[in-house]
């Protein structure tokens, strides 16, 4: 019997890092990373579930950016080349390492497994979006959209033309590359405010996914929190974070990926090894950087890490999948006594903690999919916009503005470091929205500048920049893409204002951020 329902829905993004300008970028790897760690090791495990022939239902948000990356010719001729330097330095390791039997076998892995991920890759014709095509085409994932560059919506909204622009070009893409509208939307770091409302109703948006505290503290209270879903004034259903839930993987006391057999993110033998038998599998500046062969265990809290040993980590996953599904059981039992209707667990987690940060994340969501679909469960999985087509009656409420951010603000996007970048992008904004309405019949070339220049200003906007520099990560490079970004917007209003547009100063723009083909630069009209 279905007493109750879990959704588990997977954000996947990244910032648009893509440069040909530049010979071996290092941010190129984030992409190439996540694609060999997260978005194939996924991929596999729904193909094997289809192939089993395992029932199941999963949400993924597929961000414009990551669709764009996965799509782009350079970018996967690059990763294809970054694939076959992996398999490569895999075999030299099995040679280096044939002395020790225990290291010898984790290096025999890795040849292994990089060569199936190119298996995975060539299947599918070198193209990831089309494992998710096919995946959303039989019913099994559904695949929603996000805004155009992952700009944090609240922040931007001085300008609400920028807003609405930010959120229809997501739409449309999503349409160009999935070949039909999205049903539901991941705002960015699920942030949320009452301006959003209406634009969602207007693009055709039925649901987003909301913070835990968006739900739990709407007005008026909803009687089953963050159970089941609650509609807006405009009757667009907002999901809430389940917390019980989140914290069983993403705690860092409580959380699963921190078990001491699982394989540790910290060593990678990029930073180990001598530079003269590594530099040729590094970026050419020699900057020491993963390669994604790592050795170890987290073994605990010391500097003496025990060698990782694959059959340990993957006994530990069944163990944390069965206890994960045994929660949720659990849960919905409780639930179901006190509610009219079956209650929903939403799980949002970003895809890149699945492979990424806890290698055997993949696995985990494959043992857990598995338990889902055992008979002794008293749940399904299903995803939101199959939730809402059988329970179609949700609450009316008015979600409180949050993010999943620290504090659940947007602190995060906004303080004392980052706060320079909004007076840029306001000014932008309002440049690009003068523009828009200045030229009600452009020639082509204007159109061309009117289009990369809407191009320059959401690639400006994406809500990575600020987090970077909150957290202190690659500073230099967040901030460098914000100025180049807006520099860019200036030269080309400057020349479209002073009637001076040259062809090949447009292409050149055109050949480095390619972004959005079809981008339209009339949604920043305001009349």
């Amino acid at each position: 019997m279905t007493k109750g329902y879990v959704s588990l829905i997977l954000h996947s993004h990244l910032p648009y890092v893509r440069h040909p300008e530049i010979n071996e970028a290092m941010e190129e790897r984030w992409l190439f990373e996540a694609i060999n760690e997260c978005y194939i090791p996924i991929i596999d495990v729904y193909d094997g579930l289809i192939n089993d022939g395992i029932e199941f239902k999963v949400t993924m948000s597929i961000t414009p950016p990551l669709m764009a990356m996965l799509e782009d010719q350079y970018l996967n001729e690059r990763y294809m080349k970054y694939l076959n330097k992996s398999i490569e330095l895999a075999n030299k390791e099995v040679i280096r390492t044939a002395e020790d039997k225990n290291l010898n076998g984790v290096s025999k892995f890795y040849v292994e497994r990089f060569e199936g991920l190119k298996k995975t890759y060539e299947k599918y014709d070198r193209r990831l979006m089309n494992a998710f095509r096919k995946f959303d085409n039989l019913g099994v994932l559904e695949v929603i959209t996000c805004s155009a560059t992952h700009g944090l919506l609240p922040l931007l909204a001085v300008n609400p033309e920028t807003v609405k622009a930010q959120l229809a070009i997501g739409v449309e893409y999503y349409k160009e590359v999935m070949g039909h509208a999205p049903k539901g939307i991941w705002l960015p770091e699920c942030a949320y405010t009452y301006s959003l409302d209406p634009i969602l109703k207007e693009l055709g948006i039925q649901f987003f996914i909301a913070e835990s505290t968006s739900v739990s503290n709407a007005s008026p209270r909803p009687l089953y929190s963050t159970a089941a879903p609650i509609a807006t004034q405009n009757g667009v259903a907002a999901f809430g974070r389940d917390v019980e839930a989140g914290h069983q993987v993403w705690s860092s006391f409580l959380g699963y990926p921190g078990d001491a057999n699982y394989r540790e993110f910290y060593r990678d033998i990029g930073y180990e090894l001598p530079m003269d038998y590594i530099k040729d599998y590094i970026v050419p500046s020699g900057i020491r950087i993963d390669t994604g062969i790592k050795y170890y265990k987290i073994t605990g809290n010391t500097e003496n890490k025990e060698y990782y040993v694959r059959e340990n980590a993957l006994e530990r996953v069944k163990i944390h999948a069965d206890h994960f599904a045994y929660s949720r059981n659990e849960q919905i039992n409780n639930l179901s006594y006190y509610m009219d209707k079956p209650p929903i667990i939403t799980c949002p987690y970003d895809t890149e903690l699945y492979g990424h940060w806890w290698f055997e994340g993949p696995d985990f969501l494959n043992e857990f999919i598995r338990n889902a679909a055992d008979n002794w469960t008293e749940f399904e999985l299903t995803t939101p916009k199959e939730y809402l087509e059988m329970y179609p009656v949700t609450q009316c409420s008015s979600p409180s503005p949050a993010s999943w951010g620290e504090s659940g603000n947007f602190s995060v996007w906004l303080n004392g470091g980052n706060d320079w970048i909004y007076r840029e992008l306001h000014e932008a904004a309002e440049s690009m929205i003068r523009l828009a309405n200045s030229f009600d019949e452009p020639t082509e070339l204007e159109k061309r500048a009117l289009a990369q220049a809407a191009r320059e200003l959401v690639l400006a906007e994406s809500s990575d920049w600020p987090f970077i520099i909150k957290h202190n990560t690659t500073v230099q490079y967040a901030v460098k893409r914000v100025n180049t970004h807006l520099e860019r917007f200036k030269e080309l209003y400057n020349c479209l204002t002073k009637n001076r547009l040259e062809e090949k100063f447009i292409k050149e723009m055109e050949d480095i951020d390619n972004i959005f083909p079809n981008i339209d630069y009339t949604l920043y009209r305001n009349n």
